[in-house]
Order: structure tokens, then sequence, then C-alpha cells
């Protein structure tokens, strides 16, 4: 005898199925964009509303988040710190071998912390225990955006390489050639800009489930239409805060003179700490897009 499966199953199957078709719907491209084709379109013809908290909130309610729930991120953010330090050593200059390494712990912590923040913000319960075993699924999607991410910085490396050698060859020491070096440099910046600003966005959108890599970039290129200056600004933003943080730990432990590996160690841990706050900050703005 074949059983029948309950009706709590059976409901707890079709609520299951509804999330997920929210989840991907609501990251559909947006119809009649104007901006789709080559006739000539202006900004007054899609005009994108985004009410969001500002920036000052957008900040303390990112650590307000972490603080409230320390009991999740700070065991988490010691496994990280304890991983990073046995697979990535403590030299401060890592090699290819110890690049691959502290890529694979940064998704892996980027993926916990996007599941955890997920369900949170959801009102459900959670543990690390659970985060870690649930949250590698999209590990794969996750690394194809990556992938995608990494030749969107080339314009970024072309600049590196244009500029150690523009050095040597004393070629800035010119200033019609330093001015032609400005132009060049800013228009690297800005296209990696703007590509960037999309795909960072698609790192979190892609861990949603149902969702491909190619339809999350389509879905995420419609979703931040008319709204990457606001988010460049909110990465601005971020890199000023993480900034700061930085200034106030390893000011003074640089000032103490410490031993090397007492150092790098204070690295490690505020590496992992920035990576934590950096997802945090980025999922609450992610979430509020889709609100809006």
């Amino acid at each position: 005898m074949v059983k029948k499966p309950s009706k709590a199953k059976k409901s707890e199957t079709k609520s299951k199925v509804k999330t997920k078709i929210e989840l991907v719907s609501k990251l559909k491209p947006e119809s009649n964009s104007p901006h789709k084709s080559f006739k000539r379109s202006f900004r007054e013809d899609y005009q994108r509303d985004l009410n969001v908290p500002g920036m000052a909130e957008h900040i303390f309610r990112s650590f307000e988040m972490i603080f409230k729930n320390w009991r999740l991120f700070l065991p988490l953010t010691v496994i990280a710190a304890v991983l990073s330090v046995l697979l990535v050593g403590t030299n401060l200059v890592l090699n290819e071998t110890t690049w691959v390494f502290g890529i694979l712990i940064f998704l892996m912590l980027w993926l916990v912390v996007i599941y955890i923040l997920r369900k949170l913000l959801d009102q459900k319960q959670v543990s690390l225990k659970e985060a870690f075993f649930n949250a590698m699924t999209p590990l794969i999607s996750t690394l194809v955006v990556f992938v995608v991410i990494v030749i969107q910085c080339v314009p970024i490396f072309l600049l590196i390489i244009a500029y150690s050698a523009a050095v040597k060859t004393e070629f800035l020491s010119t200033p019609f050639y330093a001015l032609l070096f400005l132009g060049f440099a800013f228009l690297m910046v800005t296209i990696s800009g703007y590509l960037l600003s999309s795909s960072v966005i698609v790192l979190i959108a892609v861990t949603a489930p149902g969702l491909y890599p190619l339809a999350a970039f389509r879905a995420v290129s419609d979703l931040m239409m008319g709204r990457r200056m606001r988010f460049l600004l909110r990465l601005i933003a971020l890199i000023l805060v993480l900034a700061v943080i930085w200034m106030i730990v390893m000011i003074p432990v640089l000032a103490l003179k410490l031993p090397a590996i007492v150092v790098a160690i204070a690295v490690t841990i505020l590496t992992c700490i920035s990576a934590v706050y950096l997802t945090v900050y980025l999922y609450l703005y992610y979430k509020w897009l889709l609100k809006a």
C-alpha cells in the first residue's frame, strides 16, 4: 500500500513552491523599458522612484543587524578567521594558492551570511549549523557570477598595468601626458564601475531559489536601471565606514609594534569582520530594492 501524503505535507509543499515563485517573480525584468532599443530615449521617460532609508540609517541598521544577532555572526566570523589562518596562512603576501583559498572562504562567508539574513528577515529561526549545510546550494551559480565580475574588472587591471609602466618610463612627468593618462584612468574606472554596479547585486540575487546566473543578470540589470549612481554612492559610504573601522583597529596595533604574526592575525580577523558587514550592508539594500 502506497501511503498518500498528508494534508499538512501537501500544504507545506505548496507554500514552498509559492515562495519560490514569488522570489523569482520579484526579479523578473520590468516591461516597457524605453532604453531597450536604438530609439532615442530621455531620462524623464523612465523615472524610477527609490524609497529606501538614507545612508546614515543604512549604515546603522547594518550594525544593528549584526549586534542583534551576534550569537550567529560572532561564531561565523571566528570560524572564517580560523580557516583563513589554517588555509591562507599569516603571511600578508599571498600567492596563487592562497588567493584561491581566500576567495573560497569569502564566498562561503558570503553565502552563509545571506542565508542567515534571508531567514532572519522572514522572521524564521535559523541556526549556524543549518546555515552551513544549506547555504552552499547556489555555490556554482555564485562562482559563475564571480568569474563575470573578474572579467568586468579587466579595465581596472589594464589601468594598473598602464600606471606601473608609466611610472617606470616617467611618462607622467610631462603635464600633457599626465592629463591624457588621467582621462584614460577615468574612462577605465567608469566602465568597470558601471558594470560592477549591477553585478554586485547579481551576486545576491543569484542565491534566490530557482534563479540562474543569466536570468539574474537580466533581471538585476533592469532593477538597477536609473539607480546605479545612487547605489555607487552607497558603495562609497560603505568603503568609508570600513576604512574608519580599519583605522580604529589597526592604528593602535601598529603603534604598539606587536609581533608580525599578531598583526597578521588582526588583519585576518578584521578582514572577516569587514566581509560580514559588507554582506549585511549589501543584502539590506537589495531587499529594499525589491520592496521599492
